[in-house]
């Protein structure tokens, strides 16, 4: 079976076989980016299923982008932290990525101490959302250095490779965003200026891993608001992307199946101004037009094997799991073993047997119970 067997990526390296475990937010670093020991078994349970490559929880590269009380890859005070965070993840012998990101107008000031900063002075469409300042043109080249400098730390650190977060309304999607960018230099206006940032952190990435490590970016294929960027857009991205010897492009949906990706607001109990979806299936669009230059990794809903196939039968080389990974740390192990009906539905009612039974920071139940609907209960 086709999700069972090894994946080559362009950088050389071997992924065993075609599951990720996806990047997941756990809020729960120490206050200076350094991972805790809470993280760490979180991940390394995980990871010890057998996962062919596994994806961090995001770091960020500059302490001005702080968006959850995470990681950090933002100086060598990080690098002791980033050595251990990869040794964990390797607990089976798969590949261990780093996911980096900058949050913009979506970082919290009370773990930046600073003033938010973003391409533009355009508020986000969160509840309660302060309007940011435009960034000036040096800050945005520093940022796009950050980038770099963080995926040499990913290196030193013994990471294989580096996942850039371009989705998901941080300060990368932002820059892409004709609601976020209003821009009139050359980075913003047209959408071809609007890639202009885009490419730039993939580059700089690339250059700073060189071609024998991983370079993948996490794309939003379409923003669900009305005037947002479009599927036919974030193609000529993706198209741009590839031309940059990128190993993967994984696009983030909530559910691979309906085209539909995370909204804005994060607004989970009420409801949403939504554009149609479009007619075209993300995932089939992407694998067209990257055309095999780099590897497509959907992901969204994959709760069974057959959920995996469904996406490789849409155009995807890899899926990567993550709400079926945080209920059940042995998903993956089962899955193998053809025990789907052991899997573990839902995350158990009592706070501090969530935390205890499956491994999860407390921080990170406080954050997981805060989304109702996004984690069944049982």
């Amino acid at each position: 079976m086709v999700v069972w067997s090894p994946f080559r990526f362009n950088s050389g390296q071997q992924a065993a076989n075609r599951f990720a475990m996806a990047p997941l937010t756990t809020d729960s670093s120490n206050q200076d980016g350094t991972v805790t020991d809470h993280e760490l078994e979180f991940v390394r349970r995980r990871a010890a299923s057998g996962f062919g490559l596994t994806v961090s929880s995001t770091a960020y590269v500059e302490n001005d982008g702080r968006s959850w009380q995470g990681i950090g890859a933002a100086h060598r005070g990080h690098l002791a932290s980033l050595q251990r965070l990869a040794e964990a993840m390797r607990a089976a012998g798969g590949l261990a990525i780093l996911q980096i990101y900058d949050g913009g107008r979506i970082a919290k000031p009370e773990l930046t101490g600073e003033q938010l900063r973003a391409p533009s002075a355009v508020a986000s469409l969160r509840p309660g959302a302060s309007t940011p300042r435009a960034m000036t043109a040096d800050e945005i080249e520093k940022l796009i250095a950050s980038f770099g400098q963080a995926a040499s730390l990913a290196r030193k650190a013994g990471f294989d490779g580096v996942e850039i977060h371009g989705a998901n309304h941080y300060a990368i999607h932002q820059f892409f965003s004709p609601r976020a960018n209003h821009r009139a230099d050359k980075w913003g206006g047209t959408l071809a200026k609007r890639m202009n940032f885009p490419l730039a952190v993939a580059q700089a990435v690339r250059d700073a891993l060189g071609p024998k490590l991983i370079a993948g970016f996490r794309v939003t294929p379409l923003e669900a608001e009305p005037g947002g960027y479009t599927l036919e857009d974030a193609k000529v991205l993706c198209n741009e992307l590839a031309r940059l010897d990128l190993d993967y492009i994984s696009v983030s949906l909530d559910d691979y199946r309906n085209s539909r990706p995370v909204g804005e607001t994060r607004v989970y109990d009420g409801p949403i101004e939504r554009s149609p979806p479009p007619a075209a299936h993300p995932v089939t669009e992407f694998a067209r037009v990257i055309a095999g230059r780099s590897a497509v990794m959907a992901s969204g809903g994959i709760r069974t094997r057959k959920d995996a196939e469904g996406a490789i039968g849409m155009g995807a080389d890899l899926v990567a799991v993550g709400r079926a990974v945080v209920v059940d740390p042995e998903w993956l192990a089962k899955v193998r073993s053809k025990s789907e009906a052991s899997i573990l539905a839902g995350l158990p009612k009592e706070k501090p047997e969530i935390a205890g039974a499956l491994s999860i920071p407390p921080r990170m139940v406080d954050y997981l119970l805060s989304r109702p609907g996004w984690i069944p209960r049982l």
